[in-house]
């Protein structure tokens, strides 16, 4: 009785932490264009505004980070580096020249990635990320994105 009583709460014990892994991998974010567009659809108008203040800034860095995080694989890293943009302006010293300029080292280093993340929002989305206007989407055939993509 006691070994058949120590099985099944070994098995309970099993299942309950299989169970377990299968809530965790369902709680993640689902990485689709779907979830993409619709992440960028309630987010895209305060992120076409031109920041005036430091708090606006901050609220770019979490619209991109919450992208990044939602964002297909293939652009994930794009988002990033935007984000990354954002949070080096945020912590720019206007009054000191080499501050500056790491920004716009970075700005510039992050310049394909921008390129590639608004190609991934008008194409997937239909959305231009710099005016949040609708755009129309040319027709893309697996060999246009390998030719347009770097």
């Amino acid at each position: 009785m006691g070994f058949h009583s120590h099985g099944v709460k070994r098995r309970a014990l099993a299942v309950a932490v299989f169970l377990s892994f299968i809530a965790l991998g369902c709680a993640e974010t689902p990485r689709t264009a779907t979830n993409f567009c619709r992440v960028l659809a309630d987010r895209i108008d305060e992120m076409t505004s031109p920041p005036t203040s430091n708090g606006e800034v901050e609220r770019l860095v979490e619209h991109y980070e919450r992208l990044a995080e939602v964002a297909p694989l293939e652009v994930e890293a794009d988002f990033i580096a935007l984000r990354d943009v954002f949070v080096a302006a945020s912590e720019v010293n206007v009054g000191d020249t080499e501050s500056v300029q790491a920004l716009a080292d970075a700005a510039y280093l992050a310049e394909t990635s921008a390129d590639r993340a608004a190609m991934y929002a008008a194409a997937t989305c239909g959305v231009d990320l710099s005016t949040g206007f609708a755009v129309q989407v040319p027709t893309l055939t697996p060999e246009t994105v390998a030719t347009t993509l770097p």
